[in-house]
């Protein structure tokens, strides 16, 4: 009989909970529970419920796996805030997910999980989000994290599968404005083609290439509709296509530039090398994004900078709080905002 942890990783796109052993800390495969979108901000009712359902799926696999009990559970969430937290605690969220490991809980925004799980305590380290949403994350060696971006889709997302889909649709809306029909058309007859011949093919593309047909694809669909059209961008990016060219250097120049603030605000407190982790569904299905975006990086930044070719899985901070809680570094059932 073995006892056991619970991490969940709850993005834009999909939430995933996974338990790990409190003998060795390997993780239990077959334990893994997948749901639905976990945006604690955009769907806070529905991100509450995919949660929930992915980490009692887990719990009860676990149990049957290895015959203990959860001794802790670990939550990171797209959009998680403070203010997030409190909603959750009023609608009796917290309660149920802390009963399954007897009340030991830690909830952080899904950008902080891969930082934790990435990093050591004390140990300074980037992490750089780019799934549906994008975000940067900074832990210095005293544990203060710093952060940038993580604003949402209306205020930013620069870099995002989403931002960069949004983007060719604008461009798409700017040429038909501007009367060229006739390039619109060929765009995106280009964009769709490249769409059902990718990984997202079996995802809606939008019905035409009007200026309604547009507007009502972006408006009227969940957001991971839209990051899913950056598959087929990417695409035609490998291709050589100019247009998607420029949008996606812009999309990872964005990004970069809310690194390079990051890094800025640290100010003195970094020093020598700096460990960069890139994650998060764009990053890690398109490997030219991921060279973009470290093009980008280094002609913008100073500080020497090394990537971690092999992130750890996010759900894995599950581990170190855990263990911080038990030296009384972390406390139970704390949330903390990030």
């Amino acid at each position: 009989m073995t006892d056991f942890l619970i991490g969940i990783d709850a993005g834009g796109t999909k939430t995933r909970a996974l338990a790990y052993r409190t003998d060795d800390y390997s993780p239990v495969p077959a334990s893994e529970a997948r749901t639905g979108p976990g945006n604690v901000t955009s769907d806070p009712k529905g991100a509450s419920e995919s949660i929930l359902a992915a980490a009692e799926q887990c719990a009860e696999k676990a149990r049957s796996l290895l015959g203990g009990t959860c001794r802790y559970v670990s939550l990171g969430a797209a959009g998680f805030s403070s203010v997030a937290g409190q909603a959750m605690q009023e609608n009796g969220f917290d309660q149920r997910l802390s009963s399954l490991s007897g009340g030991f809980s830690t909830k952080v925004s899904d950008a902080a999980l891969s930082l934790h799980a990435n990093f050591a305590s004390g140990e300074p380290g980037m992490t750089v989000i780019a799934g549906t949403g994008s975000s940067a994350f900074l832990q210095l060696s005293d544990n203060s994290i710093l952060r940038a971006g993580g604003w949402g889709s209306v205020l930013g997302d620069a870099g995002s599968g989403w931002s960069a889909a949004r983007e060719g649709v604008r461009r798409l809306l700017a040429l038909l404005d501007s009367g060229n029909k006739k390039d619109a058309d060929d765009f995106f007859s280009r964009w769709r083609a490249a769409h059902e011949s990718g990984p997202a093919s079996e995802h809606p593309f939008p019905e035409a290439c009007t200026v309604p047909a547009l507007i009502a694809f972006v408006m009227n669909r969940p957001k991971k509709d839209l990051s899913r059209l950056a598959c087929g961008l990417v695409s035609l990016y490998d291709g050589g296509d100019p247009l998607c060219r420029d949008i996606l250097a812009g999309e990872t120049d964005a990004l970069s530039s809310d690194c390079e603030r990051l890094i800025r605000a640290a100010g003195g407190r970094l020093s020598g090398t700096l460990p960069v982790v890139l994650t998060g569904g764009f990053f890690e299905s398109n490997p030219s994004v991921r060279a973009l975006f470290r093009k980008a990086m280094e002609s913008c930044v100073s500080l020497p900078l090394v990537w971690r070719e092999e992130p750890a899985d996010p759900t894995r901070a599950v581990i170190r709080h855990y263990l911080e809680a038990k030296r009384g570094d972390r406390d139970p059932e704390a949330v903390v905002p990030q």
